[in-house]
C-alpha cells in the first residue's frame, strides 16, 4: 500500500513538472511575443539593462526559465548550464509554483503565503512580475484573471492571435534557448568597473 502511494505521489510530482515546463515556455513566448506589440510590455523591458538576466525557479523538483535581455531582444537561456543570474523567484515548492502557473494562484498571493523566496533586487522583481502579469492577462481567461491578478490590464490584441504568435515562434525555434553560460549584467559591470580602476 505504503509503495503504491510512493509511485503514485512520483507520478503526481512528475506530471506537474511536465506541466510547468511546458507552461514556462509558453509564458517566456508570450513575454517575448508582447514585447513587440505591447507597449506597457516594451517599456518595461527596454529599461532593463543591457546582460539582465532573470530566473524562475519551480523549487529543486521542478523546471527552470532563465532568460536575458540580449541586443536589445530577449535570450532564452539553458538552466543545465546557466547558473549566474541577477534576480532569480524560487517557489519553495514544486505545488506552489504549480498553482502559480496554471493561474490557481498569482504571485500576489504566492507572495503573501511565502511560497517563494527572492534572490536579488526588489526593484528588478517586480518588473519581472509586472510582465508576467500582463502576459497572463492575455494567456488565461478572464475568470481566472480576475481572481489572481489586482489588476487585470486591459488586452491590446486579442489572446487567440498572442497565441497564434507563440505557436509560430515554437515552430521557427525562437525560444529554443542559447548555447553556453551567458554573463549577467552584474557580471558585466563588475568587468566594466575593474576595468576603468586598472586604467
Amino acid at each position: 500500500m505504503e509503495l503504491e502511494m510512493s509511485i503514485g505521489k512520483s507520478l503526481g510530482l512528475w506530471g506537474r513538472a511536465r506541466i510547468a515546463s511546458v507552461v514556462l515556455t509558453v509564458l517566456y513566448g508570450g513575454i517575448y511575443e508582447l514585447y513587440q506589440t505591447d507597449p506597457r510590455i516594451q517599456k518595461e523591458i527596454d529599461r532593463w539593462p543591457e546582460g539582465m538576466t532573470y530566473a524562475i525557479r519551480c523549487s529543486t523538483q521542478g523546471p527552470s526559465l532563465y532568460f536575458r535581455k540580449n541586443d536589445g531582444k530577449l535570450m532564452r537561456l539553458n538552466p543545465r548550464i546557466q547558473k549566474q543570474y541577477d534576480t532569480c523567484i524560487t517557489f519553495k515548492s514544486l505545488e506552489t509554483a504549480f498553482l502559480v502557473l496554471t493561474g490557481r494562484m498569482g504571485i500576489a498571493g504566492a507572495y503573501a503565503a511565502h511560497g517563494f523566496s527572492l534572490h536579488g533586487d526588489i526593484g528588478t522583481a517586480m518588473e519581472l512580475t509586472r510582465c508576467v502579469d500582463l502576459a497572463e492577462s492575455y494567456l488565461f481567461p478572464k475568470i481566472m484573471t480576475r481572481r489572481i491578478l489586482k489588476e487585470v490590464a486591459k488586452k491590446r490584441t486579442s489572446s487567440l492571435v498572442l497565441y497564434a504568435r507563440i505557436l509560430v515562434g515554437l515552430a521557427r525555434g525562437a525560444y529554443t534557448p542559447a548555447r553556453g553560460e551567458k554573463k549577467t549584467f552584474r557580471q558585466m559591470r563588475m568587468e566594466q568597473l575593474r576595468g576603468e580602476s586598472g586604467k
